[in-house]
């Protein structure tokens, strides 16, 4: 009976821990993509997508998932990303972009995302349009109503006539460890995130040679991009837009994320790609493990009838 009396308080503490603590609220944005319109013969205007979650922390929650992480793994973790997979998203907030020529607003999702696709001209585009060596892009700031959370997004340009390389993260440029339910749990919430071997180097040579433009597609969530842009940019890896998925510690999908072995699917996904679009897709990179000898069997059946260089 105690132990039922001390699991209730403990459940209501956590349900009721924004009146214990000054929760903080924040907005992430994950840097998108817009394309030019096609839907009408005259138009010069461009497609704008625009990403990001509005959440508020809950101290508490981190601190009961960082423990249950470390008597299950034996390792400390970094509260920091914990944080941010028990924050609670802000429901149907308002939030709008205000350094356009006029404000575009949209409203959260039930799960505190902005998920905006809209309409900005040309004329609009040249004044705003920013190069580098990471590609053509604009900033834009967006900020919460009726609160003081502004926060700076980029839009990467993607124009009709280029190059971009579409890359995975997990194994593909960062040592996460998908086999291993463990591994992932570690290389995800523990230490600094370590670079594939060579991977930035070929990046940085692609980007330099085809003036080639990059996008990260990942099956993490997106409450890994603050850090997941931390690691890009230390390990020098060409920045661009970021497709990711988003759950909380709550959510059945983070459980899947971490024991499923979904990456297994990517080649046949990427080659039933191909197969649609093979006048847009110039080349396929998969990184195998060495010695995995069905491995490369599965990818020779796969790709039977694609072309292939030696």
């Amino acid at each position: 009976m105690v132990d039922i009396f001390v699991y209730i308080i403990f459940i209501f503490i956590i349900k009721t821990n924004g009146f214990l603590f000054d929760d903080k609220e924040d907005l992430i944005l994950l840097p998108s993509v817009a394309f030019r319109d096609h839907s009408k013969i005259s138009s010069t205007n461009w497609i704008v997508s625009n990403q990001g979650w509005y959440y508020e922390e809950d101290p508490l929650q981190a601190k009961v998932m960082e423990k249950i992480l470390e008597k299950t793994i034996e390792k400390d973790f970094d509260i920091n990303r914990i944080k941010l997979f028990t924050a609670d998203g802000q429901e149907n907030k308002k939030v709008c972009i205000d350094n356009f020529n006029q404000s575009i607003c949209t409203h959260t999702d039930h799960e505190g995302r902005i998920k905006n696709t809209f309409q900005i001209s040309k004329n609009e585009i040249d004044q705003l349009i920013q190069s580098d060596i990471n590609g053509t892009k604009i900033l834009y700031q967006q900020s919460v109503f009726n609160k003081n959370i502004r926060t700076i997004g980029e839009i990467y340009l993607c124009d009709d006539n280029g190059i971009t390389f579409i890359s995975d993260i997990d194994d593909t440029i960062k040592v996460t460890g998908v086999t291993s339910s463990t591994e992932t749990l570690m290389n995800t919430f523990t230490g600094s995130y370590k670079s594939v071997l060579g991977m930035s180097d070929i990046y940085q040579y692609w980007q330099k040679k085809y003036n080639a433009t990059f996008a990260y597609l990942t099956a993490s969530p997106d409450q890994l991009y603050p850090f997941l842009r931390e690691f890009i940019n230390r390990e020098k890896f060409p920045l661009g837009s970021f497709h990711m998925r988003h759950f909380t510690w709550f959510d059945t999908n983070f459980i899947s994320f971490f024991m499923s072995n979904n990456y297994i699917e990517n080649p046949d996904i990427y080659a039933s790609i191909y197969m649609k679009y093979p006048n847009r897709i110039g080349k396929i990179f998969i990184r195998k493990y060495k010695n995995d000898t069905i491995g490369q069997q599965r990818l020779e059946q796969i790709f039977n009838n694609i072309p292939q260089e030696n």
